[in-house]
């Protein structure tokens, strides 16, 4: 398996389970479309904001810290989760016919 593959894997599996945690924690989100652009934009300002702090330490001339690394990776995992979560809302009221 490559290493590529392995990253894949790993982070689907990430996806997945913080998926879950956030369905066993709020439940099944069956927001309204306009909804979800809120929801995904405060986690997306919040990705911005560790890009902001990691880009600001390389300008520093730092390298970058592993912590700011760890802290991007996290907001773009709760990015790419809340939007599966839209898609997943999106299916679910398609399936039931129901437009916005």
């Amino acid at each position: 398996m490559t290493d590529r593959r392995d990253r894949r894997d790993y982070m689907f599996r990430r996806i997945n389970e913080v998926l879950e945690e956030l369905e066993e924690v709020n439940g099944e989100q069956n927001h309204h479309p306009l909804q979800w652009f809120s929801v995904i934009g405060e986690e997306f300002g919040e990705m911005c904001k560790a890009f902001n702090k990691y880009t600001d330490g390389i300008d520093d001339g730092n390298s970058g810290d592993f912590a700011c690394l760890k802290e991007m990776e996290w907001r773009a995992l709760k990015v790419t989760v809340n939007c599966v979560a839209m898609l997943e809302c999106i299916q679910r009221q398609a399936s039931k016919g129901l437009t916005p």
